[in-house]
């Protein structure tokens, strides 16, 4: 024998009116937080660059502790005036007189990958500045992967640092060691 059994409800199906208020409400309060935070880059291009600097340090850093010959510089270079940073050339294959004197020239070349270099207008079109302490314009990095300056070495923690929005830096120990600092 099948019941049919109806339960009786006194309450129709559905939201009430002030739960719906309350729903809009939150809504609008989370939308509104949110939305700050997805307006502008608010500072985040200087983290990306921070963390290229950091990995074209690293490439080059890498590159001289693992080839010895002579004569060659594993460098990046800096300029301030336009905001860019890069190696001079990654050509160290033919050996020829002028392709090693290339590695240690104090131009930029544009051309490197983007993990390694920036374009000549990347960083400034963004209002990104670059500043270096103490002031130099290129490090080199030796055999054992520490940091030489045209000045020196670096005693003391040498510090790039890029300012737009927010300011963030790179910091490069005595010894080698390379990490985002404040």
């Amino acid at each position: 024998m099948i019941l049919n059994k109806h339960i009786p409800s006194n309450r129709a199906a559905g939201f009430t009116l002030i739960e719906l208020i309350v729903v809009i409400i939150l809504l609008s309060i989370l939308s509104i937080s949110v939305f700050s935070r997805f307006s502008g880059t608010s500072g985040y291009a200087e983290y990306t660059y921070q963390a290229r600097l950091v990995s074209a340090l690293r490439n080059m850093q890498t590159r001289a502790m693992y080839d010895n010959r002579g004569g060659y510089c594993f460098k990046i270079n800096f300029d301030s005036s336009t905001a860019a940073f890069g190696p001079p050339t990654l050509d160290y294959t033919s050996g020829s007189s002028s392709s090693i004197s290339a590695t240690c020239s104090s131009n930029i070349d544009f051309n490197n990958p983007d993990y390694l270099a920036t374009t000549s207008t990347e960083m400034a079109s963004e209002g990104v500045g670059l500043t270096t302490t103490p002031s130099f314009n290129s490090i080199d990095f030796d055999d054992l992967g520490r940091p030489q300056l045209e000045s020196g070495n670096c005693s003391a923690t040498c510090k790039i640092t890029m300012t737009g929005e927010s300011a963030v830096s790179v910091c490069i120990e005595s010894q080698g060691y390379i990490h985002a600092c404040e």
